[in-house]
């Protein structure tokens, strides 16, 4: 007999995927659908405050049953979750085919429930399932075309909704709910912006049963028939492909964050993953590219075959003039390549307790700036743990690629002191591991990044740093030879690309006082500049001295660094090393802000920019 786990108060959501079975959708439909669904609650909780990996959840096939955390606020859940369902729906739905959209029922209650060893039960449990199923919330659902059908229980809205104007009551609806053996009243709001006619469900007429389809402009066009498909599969299926993530990349594009590669592990998996998405301004369906890309690294019988179907195809469909240009521009998928994450960290200017959190992740090497992943506010006590969140979210995407990973944090004066090479991950299993054991970490200027009159020199001493990256062009702050000239003359010499400064930097210059070592070095230009919190001027020379001593110089600096850091055999104390600041800034990766951050991709400039 199951031994009965003690009763638990848990807020419970229940998700359901409206239309799930409907007959336009294929099996790769569902599956896609399905992680989908998963991706979308993932981001709607984090950005709700709510760690979804910290709930409990049960899988229900077209939905999922989610138990929160105790102690989890009810009124948080109701204000943020349903939104935050809302917009990531539309970021999701963007760039799916009507097929593989996705309109969500999500049902709120709290309550008792425990473990029987196979499922969570209790009544609470009982009465959410079946005020999802309420067949006047369907009706209205369908009827709206909106993405999110939110139906709180009766209790639920009395306890949480109903006393507090700012969660709009006046917004929800009574319905009566009579489901098997329940009858009782819920309440019901619609979110989410009407739907656009690309998400509505295709008549049956309009769509070939035996057909895939994407949307190019807002039609439909048949892409792939069934009997090519079967052809297809038989090249594919079980071809393991090197670089997945960069090729999946490369076949979106830039402005597509890369999605879960969970599952995806052959050509066939990646293909069919891919016909969920539209056809970008090109109109070349992502399929296709990840064929050609295939077909590209592949070669030889592979290679033919998967070329002459891309060739049918395309005469079928007149891509003849845009696959010629998509060849011109394409770069190749590199063999060896370095991948960034790059996190933004600011203060929140009405409260100093919190800040703002955003990234970008590169998930193809070549190609920046990435897209915009996702902007956060969090409380400054949090952010290491927030920061966690968003690596480990990067390494679930980044699992199928065989590169090595920088981190990077991109900081205003205010926050230029965290002390990020302290910082650790994966702190939920108990055992956190020191980030600077598994990147290359560097820091760099949000001032910087955003002053674009500081661009040309910056610009000017990092090509000149590769030119010649020799030791000899770093600057030692308070050095005798230099003390009676003021520090923005002396870093004004081309001969310095990088600046070692006798202390940490103030957060906060005093106004009306001459400009600090910082901000010189940042004004000329200067792409390294290095300090530490503890180390005296002989200690950090040492250690400088060694991180610089290979004929590559500065360009060697940040795996040197990493380096340092790590191992056991170097001619100073490993805990100096530590805690060495590195702003390593590199002008040719830099986030505009005051623009679509989605580039035109130009080779010839991509490839010089890369360099690690």
């Amino acid at each position: 007999m199951t031994q009965l786990t003690r009763t638990l108060y848990h807020t419970i959501v229940v998700v359901d995927v409206a239309g799930f079975t409907a007959p336009d959708r294929s099996l790769p439909d569902r599956i896609a659908v399905r992680r989908g669904m998963y991706e979308v609650l993932t981001k709607a909780f984090a950005e709700s405050d709510i760690n979804f990996d910290s709930c409990a959840r049960e899988d229900r096939g077209d939905g999922a049953l989610i138990l929160l955390p105790p102690g989890t606020s009810k009124s948080v859940v109701a204000d943020r979750l349903p939104e935050r369902v809302a917009v990531e729906l539309r970021r999701y739905n963007s760039t799916r085919t009507p097929q593989a959209q996705i309109r969500l029922r999500v049902g709120l209650n709290s309550g008792d429930v425990l473990n029987d060893g196979n499922g969570w039960v209790g009544e609470a449990v009982d009465t959410v399932f079946r005020i999802l199923d309420a067949q006047r919330a369907k009706e209205a659902f369908a009827e709206s075309g909106r993405m999110v059908a939110v139906i709180s229980s009766e209790r639920f809205f009395e306890e949480v909704i109903a006393p507090d104007p700012g969660l709009l009551p006046e917004s929800y609806t009574p319905i009566p709910v009579s489901v098997k053996t329940f009858t009782g009243t819920a309440y019901l709001r619609l979110h989410g912006e009407l739907v656009a006619a690309s998400l509505q469900p295709a008549a049956p007429e309009a769509v070939a049963a035996d057909q895939p389809t994407v949307v190019v402009d807002g039609l439909v066009l048949d892409v792939v028939p069934r009997a090519d498909l079967v052809k297809l599969r038989h090249y594919l299926t079980k071809l393991e492909v090197p670089q997945l993530a960069v090729m999946v990349s490369r076949s979106l594009g830039p402005a597509i964050p890369v999605p879960s590669l969970e599952g995806v592990t052959d050509a066939w998996s990646a293909f069919q993953l891919l016909m969920d998405f539209n056809a970008g301004p090109d109109g070349i369906p992502p399929s296709v590219t990840f064929l050609r890309l295939l077909a590209e690294q592949f070669g030889g019988g592979i290679g033919e075959a998967i070329t002459g179907w891309v060739g049918e195809q395309a005469h079928r469909l007149r891509l003849g003039p845009a696959l010629a240009r998509q060849s011109q521009l394409r770069l190749a998928v590199p063999e060896r390549a370095y991948l960034h994450l790059t996190i933004m960290l600011e203060p929140v200017s009405a409260d100093p307790a919190r800040c703002t959190l955003a990234f970008w992740r590169q998930d193809d090497p070549e190609v920046w700036p990435p897209p915009l992943g996702d902007i956060r506010e969090i409380g400054i006590d949090e952010v290491e743990l927030r920061v966690d969140d968003v690596i480990l979210e990067a390494e679930r995407v980044w699992s199928g690629q065989s590169v090595s990973a920088a981190v990077e944090f991109l900081l205003p004066r205010q926050l230029i002191n965290l002390p990020v090479w302290r910082w650790a991950k994966e702190h939920a299993t108990g055992q956190p591991q020191l980030l600077r054991y598994g990147y290359r970490l560097g820091i760099r200027s949000l001032e910087r990044m955003r002053s674009s009159y500081w661009h040309r020199a910056w610009r000017v001493r990092w090509e000149s740093m590769f030119d010649d990256p020799s030791a000899g062009r770093l600057h030692y702050s308070g050095c005798a030879e230099f003390k009676e000239h003021p520090i923005e003359a002396v870093l004004s010499d081309d001969r310095w690309v990088g600046l070692v400064m006798t202390e940490p930097p103030s957060p906060q210059p005093e106004p009306g006082t001459p400009p600090d070592e910082l901000t010189c070095a940042l004004r000329s230009g200067l792409p390294v500049i290095l300090w530490h919190p503890d180390a005296g001027p002989e200690e950090l020379r040492e250690i400088l001295d060694w991180v610089l001593a290979t004929e590559r110089g500065f360009i060697e600096l940040p795996e040197r660094r990493k380096l340092a850091s790590s191992r056991a055999t170097v001619p100073f104390k490993n805990s100096l090393a530590h805690d060495l600041v590195v702003m390593w800034d590199d002008p040719e990766r830099v986030i505009v802000f005051d623009q679509p951050l989605i580039p035109a991709v130009d080779p010839a400039s991509t490839v010089r920019g890369y360099r690690g």
